[in-house]
């Protein structure tokens, strides 16, 4: 009997040890009637509030518990959901809310929605180090990078570019190049790690973000408070051996009842890489950058946020462009309060910004190897752009079904700057001249834009399983220059302000049920010309020699767009397809006109040639995207994705210039909760349609693979090794400059980095 009793003691004192151990739990959030993965829902153990995690794309999470733990599941789309966790595999399933509530825009992953998507920034995955945030599109289906240089990087989705992409961070802020040659985009001035996620709505189909011709691209950058209270802190660093590239960055942040804060710094310094056929690439630059960022609640229901961040570049190298960069910096800040409640059903959000640009660009800044043209030329262009700007957003249901958002924004947008030619040496005879000829040319004419918006957008849940979203908006946009080029004048007379009127909408449906997603969505989308499209004159902006001039008086372009989207999931299988088409009206690209004669105002020598003008054009795209997902295992997934853009200009009849060629991904990852890895490969195929006019030329095909592998020994810890370019092939993109302006390397295409070695550490408290 006494052996019996001390047996029993011992099965329940083993039992509760067995619940009392830490449990490594790799588990799946997905959602309940799809059983697509639903990612960025954060995970919190109610037993210790402080240990959290949060989906990546697939779903997936890792976080050290205790057996019998009950953790709390949420996403700003689902009703959250409490789970007691007693496995090391558990598959957490939510419900969707009857409407799609979120802060910045509705989010989803590719495999759920056609018109929205997410991509989670997990740089524990990723490894290999960021030149800017243009790199963390690389792998998301249906982008194409543009590359100048290594920091002169822009993302671009089917055929939109540039200004046709919305750019903006946290829903509201934005910033602009002050370079003409875009050295200094967007993209380049925030710092990769501090981006949490990428939101992309891919066409004209939401009002809520400013003027959208085309795709809106929204970076999230995560805010004090979401860390969960207490003290945190992080140090991480990276290198890579092809161009000896390092990274480093840390970041403290203390999260109280009330209060939050938090601040980070990060330094990169990149030098010239060797590209698959042994060739050296000039890319190298220096950045330091920090931010700091604060949170006030003085209750639950309102919210008081500042963000400040600053970027200092210096000594940057642009491959494709006849110029470098020996100084880039700016800074961004934004304010923002939101408040739950202020009226029944009814919610408020007020954000404000300002961003500042100051760039320096000259053909002389390295004393040793400076551009080949200097001393002959010696070119010197200081830039600055400032932008303004803010949102007010009424959130209001009047029904559990029906939610209404209402707002106003405005964005302002000042750019100046000068160019100094100083000519010592004659381009087209040799001789020296005595005295050197001195040049100065305005390169924005004191320009401004204001942009003020009003919108309203409508989501409704039909019935259960079908949803209705519909927006429209109407924009005020007023342009001017203060100090016109007189040869501009010369071509329009007397430049005067403009007025244009916009007027947006869209429309779209989306129905799930017994795991089918069906999908389309109907858009509208006007965005009036940029700055540079009005008022450049006589720059060298392109891949060629050509200057460009802009146009006061363009015509708005118009984007109407139809895409249409399904998704089916089995039990371990996903697949979706989108496809797209749109007929653009006045759109805006730079024609040959020979009529308007060489010109001068160049910094490199050669023959004269006809300048191009902004002009508006008739052209239409078209194409799909096609993804694939499939658990082999709980660990183990394959996952491939396709897309495909045609583009064609109607008015000069052949294809719209800087389109990216078909382009696909395969990918291999197997994941357990201390370790992982990920093979993946990227296919492009040939580009054989491309733009005589702009003087393009067909582009080969490419296959790439990398390795990357990770692994966490402990809670605190995360080391990850890759190898990028496996193979060591030789390739460039369609969308990648040539060198300007550099020798022997004159006129060749940047190639990317050769095979490259990369490592990542991080620690984290």
């Amino acid at each position: 009997m006494r052996i019996k009793i001390i047996i029993s003691i011992l099965m329940l004192t083993s039992i509760s040890l067995l619940h009392a151990q830490n449990l490594e739990v790799s588990g799946t959030v997905r959602d309940a009637e799809s059983h697509l993965p639903v990612a960025g829902a954060t995970l919190t153990d109610l037993n210790r509030p402080g240990t959290k995690a949060v989906t990546d794309i697939e779903g997936q999470f890792r976080i050290k518990i205790k057996r019998g733990d009950s953790i709390r599941v949420m996403h700003p789309d689902y009703t959250a959901k409490t789970v007691r966790i007693t496995s090391a595999h558990p598959v957490v399933e939510l419900q969707h809310k009857a409407v799609m509530l979120h802060q910045v825009i509705v989010t989803a992953d590719p495999l759920r929605d056609a018109v929205h998507s997410v991509s989670i920034n997990d740089r524990a995955k990723q490894i290999s180090q960021p030149r800017n945030v243009a790199d963390l599109f690389a792998d998301v289906p249906g982008f194409s990078i543009q590359k100048r240089s290594n920091t002169s990087m822009e993302p671009s989705l089917y055929a939109f570019k540039y200004e046709e992409m919305n750019v903006r961070y946290d829903g509201s802020s934005k910033m602009v190049n002050a370079c003409p040659n875009r050295m200094d985009p967007a993209t380049a001035h925030i710092i990769p790690e501090d981006v949490t996620k990428i939101e992309v709505i891919k066409g004209p189909f939401s009002v809520r973000f400013g003027q959208s011709f085309g795709a809106t691209v929204n970076m999230v950058t995560r805010k004090p408070h979401d860390y969960g209270p207490g003290f945190h802190g992080a140090v991480e660093g990276g290198y890579e051996t092809n161009g000896q590239n390092r990274v480093v960055r840390s970041e403290l942040v203390n999260v109280g009842k009330k209060w939050a804060y938090g601040i980070e710094g990060e330094y990169r310094k990149f030098g010239d890489y060797i590209d698959g056929s042994g060739v050296l690439t000039p890319a190298g630059f220096t950045t330091a950058s920090y931010s700091f960022k604060a949170g006030y609640k003085p209750r639950k229901s309102r919210h008081f946020y500042a963000h400040w961040h600053q970027k200092f570049g210096r000594n940057i190298d642009h491959a494709g462009l006849p110029m470098d960069s020996p100084i880039d910096d700016s800074y961004l800040i934004s304010l923002g309060y939101d408040a739950k409640a202020i009226a029944p059903n009814t919610d408020l959000s007020v954000k404000t910004y300002a961003s500042y640009v100051n760039h320096l660009m000259t053909n002389g800044y390295k004393l040793r190897e400076p551009r080949p043209n200097y001393p002959g030329i010696d070119a010197r262009t200081p830039v600055y752009s400032r932008t303004f700007g803010g949102k007010v957003e009424l959130t209001r249901k009047p029904a559990k079904n029906i939610l209404w958002y209402f707002g106003t924004d405005v964005d302002i947008i000042q750019r100046d700057g000068s160019k100094t030619v100083v000519v010592n040496v004659n381009p087209n005879t040799g001789q020296a001249m005595n005295p050197p000829v001195v040049k100065h040319f305005s390169v924005w004419q004191g320009a401004q834009i204001n942009d003020f918006g009003l919108y309203a957008e409508r989501h409704q849940q039909l019935r259960k399983g079908l949803y209705l979203s519909a927006g429209l908006r109407a924009d005020a946009v007023y342009s001017f220059a203060r100090h016109p080029d007189p040869g501009l004048k010369q071509i329009y007379g007397d430049i005067k302000p403009v007025t244009h009127f916009a007027v947006s909408g869209n429309i779209a449906l989306k129905y799930r049920k017994a795991g089918w997603q069906w999908e389309a969505a109907l858009g509208r989308g006007t965005r009036t010309p940029s700055m540079l499209e009005r008022y450049i004159y006589r720059f060298t902006i392109g891949e060629d020699a050509r200057q460009y001039i802009g146009n006061p008086y363009l015509k708005p372009e118009t984007n109407n767009q139809l895409q249409l989207g399904v998704r089916k999931h089995w039990n371990n299988l996903q697949a979706g397809l989108d496809i797209f088409g749109s007929y653009f009206q006045n759109y805006i690209t730079a024609v040959i006109n020979s009529s308007l004669g060489s010109g001068g105002g160049g910094c490199m020598a050669g023959p004269p040639m006809a300048p191009r003008q902004f002009q508006n054009v008739d052209a239409y795209q078209y194409g799909f995207t096609g993804l694939f997902a499939a658990y082999i295992t709980p660990e183990l997934r394959l996952h491939a994705d396709f897309s495909l853009t045609k583009a064609y200009n109607l008015t000069l009849d052949e294809p719209l210039a800087q389109v990216a060629p078909g382009s696909g991904h395969i990918g291999l990852k197997y994941q357990r909760a201390k370790y992982w890895f990920d093979l993946r490969s990227e296919l492009v195929a040939a580009q054989n349609d491309f733009s005589p006019s702009f003087g393009e030329t067909a582009t080969p095909g490419h296959v790439t693979y990398d390795f990357r592998a990770g692994w966490q020994p402990g809670k605190h810890l995360s080391v990850g090794a890759a190898v990028l370019n496996l193979t060591n092939a030789a390739y460039y993109n369609h969308l990648n400059f040539a060198f300007r302006n550099s020798g022997p390397l004159t006129g060749r295409r940047i190639y990317e980095p050769g095979r490259n070695f990369s490592f990542y550490l991080k620690f984290r408290f």
